[in-house]
């Protein structure tokens, strides 16, 4: 539907505008119009504090412009960075139910660190646990490790400075990889051999059974009974050479090997970091999968580029501190209210209203809401302003012009007291001051096939006035004019019209009977083609 202008009349109230209702019907019409065009009915819903994509599988995407980011009230999304804005605050993942955080191919549920894809999980720097820490299948733990007590795969615990084994009667195995060693203290273990890393003399304070052969290199110092059950031999269980000991290759504790720096489990055994009672599991820098990384507040990827996924199962959903976001639905949140920043949405549908900036949506009413300011409407570069199909102009035209259409919704301004459906109304004064042939006025003939003329002739110099009609029309090569109802002060008319074609413009032409200045003041009716 193409944009209903109200008629406001000549005058006020002079009876000649739209009726009251004629008005109002009008009104109504283009406001329909508005409402129902993509601003509103699109792809996007803003309804009470909850906004969605309303088309079925689409992604609601906020997307920042230039270095801007996405603000909530204690965290912020800049650039591959979630980043906690008020000072020494915890940033928390919570999902719902049985629901787990999933990081990559890490998953965390409840109190467990899980793989999806069943391949290691990488703990690459310090690991602090304050409490139990229970871990089920490989794990491999680098750097610094502080807890308060350690179950791994519910047969080993660790508890202060104690290592044991849980099930009755099961082996404790320590395991290096390589030419690695097994080091406790000053002890060495490698293999079968045992050895003092500082060449100082081995200590065995309490009795010591050995059940096979023994064989034993250099010097001994027993304090206490040395007790053999059967052999103990080089050969065998135990090799003792000078003050070297050490373990090489894979130790294995239940479902847990250490080899080297690398803490492993059995096939597809989870590896569980548990701390006992109220502990906790402290890690200072932590990277998963080689992909994320977690130190202080920060989370981020480690690949270039490379997009940071926070995906709850199920009906689970992502709390981000006070931000709760679920199925594309944020509630109870101000998004820019301390940062304002760009957002991308396809359509914005609000029940009651919105305001953005300076402006208000209150249903099919725009209105700015600072005191005293206009509402602009304002396109970018050269592009211009269209409302419904119309297209207004980018500059502002002369003095008294009024806005009219080419018939194909572009606007511009034009030059007439009045706009009708076959013709248009225009007025002009053009001063003279030369007896040569001079225009007068022109038109396009392409627009316009005939017009009419009123002319009021002044020659102050010489005190002559004179009114007269002209009628002007062309057939697209040459122009006719013929002149009439001259009534004059003078005892001749002041001048000689004639009319001609000139390109795409008929000209009609005057010659003074002096080259005094004399004033042209003219009403012209321009009939169409």
């Amino acid at each position: 539907m193409a944009q209903q202008t109200l008629n406001v009349g000549t005058n006020a109230n002079d009876g000649t505008g739209d009726t009251l209702r004629d008005a109002m019907v009008k009104v109504n019409e283009n406001f329909t119009e508005v409402y129902a065009s993509p601003l509103f009915n699109d792809g996007i819903v803003i309804s009470g504090n909850e906004i969605r994509a309303n088309r079925s599988n689409d992604d609601l995407v906020f997307k920042p412009s230039g270095t801007g980011t996405i603000s909530f009230p204690a965290i912020r999304i800049n650039d591959n960075n979630i980043e906690g804005t008020r000072s020494n605050e915890d940033i928390n993942l919570l999902p719902s139910g049985t629901g787990s955080v999933v990081f990559g191919a890490i998953k965390i549920n409840g109190t467990t660190i899980s793989s999806d894809d069943s391949s290691l999980v990488n703990v690459n720097d310090n690991l602090n646990v304050d409490g139990n820490l229970t871990i089920e299948g490989t794990a491999t733990i680098e750097g610094a490790t502080t807890t308060t007590g350690i179950t791994v795969d519910s047969n080993i615990n660790i508890t202060d400075n104690e290592i044991k084994a849980t099930t009755s009667n099961s082996d404790l195995i320590l395991s290096p990889a390589g030419t690695g060693n097994v080091i406790a203290g000053a002890i060495t273990i490698n293999g079968t051999s045992l050895s003092s890393t500082d060449s100082s003399t081995i200590n065995i304070n309490e009795g010591l059974i050995v059940d096979g052969t023994a064989t034993i290199e250099g010097a001994v110092t027993l304090d206490s009974t040395l007790g053999v059950g059967t052999n103990l031999t080089t050969d065998g269980n135990l090799v003792v050479t000078g003050t070297s000991n050490s373990m090489a290759g894979t130790v294995t504790i239940d479902n847990l090997t250490f080899n080297d720096n690398i803490i492993g489990s059995s096939s597809n055994a989870d590896i569980l970091i548990t701390p006992g009672g109220t502990g906790k599991v402290y890690i200072t820098d932590l990277t998963v999968d080689s992909e994320i990384n977690i130190t202080d507040n920060t989370i981020k990827t480690t690949n270039s580029n490379a997009d940071l996924v926070i995906t709850p199962s199920g009906t689970g959903q992502v709390v981000i501190s006070k931000a709760d976001i679920n199925s594309g639905t944020v509630d109870n949140t101000v998004i820019g209210g301390t940062t304002p920043a760009a957002g991308t949405f396809t359509t914005l549908t609000a029940n009651t209203s919105v305001t953005i900036d300076g402006v208000t949506i209150t249903d099919n009413t725009v209105s700015t809401n600072a005191s005293n300011s206009p509402l602009e409407l304002t396109g970018n570069g050269t592009g211009g302003v269209n409302i419904s199909g119309f297209t207004f102009p980018t500059t502002d035209g002369s003095a008294g012009q009024f806005i009219k259409t080419n018939g194909s919704g572009v606007l511009s301004f034009a030059s007439a007291g009045a706009s009708l459906s076959y013709s248009d109304l225009a007025d002009a004064t053009v001063t003279i001051s030369s007896s040569a042939i001079t225009n007068l006025d022109t038109f396009a003939k392409a627009d316009y096939r005939s017009a009419k003329y009123w002319i009021s002739i002044t020659d102050a110099t010489n005190t002559r006035y004179e009114i007269v009609e002209a009628n002007v029309i062309h057939d697209g090569s040459s122009a006719y004019v013929a002149t009439f109802g001259s009534t004059t002060s003078y005892s001749a008319p002041l001048c000689t019209f004639s009319a001609d074609i000139s390109g795409s413009d008929v000209r009609l032409r005057v010659v003074n009977i002096t080259s005094n200045s004399t004033v042209f003041k003219y009403q012209r009716i321009a009939i169409d083609v």
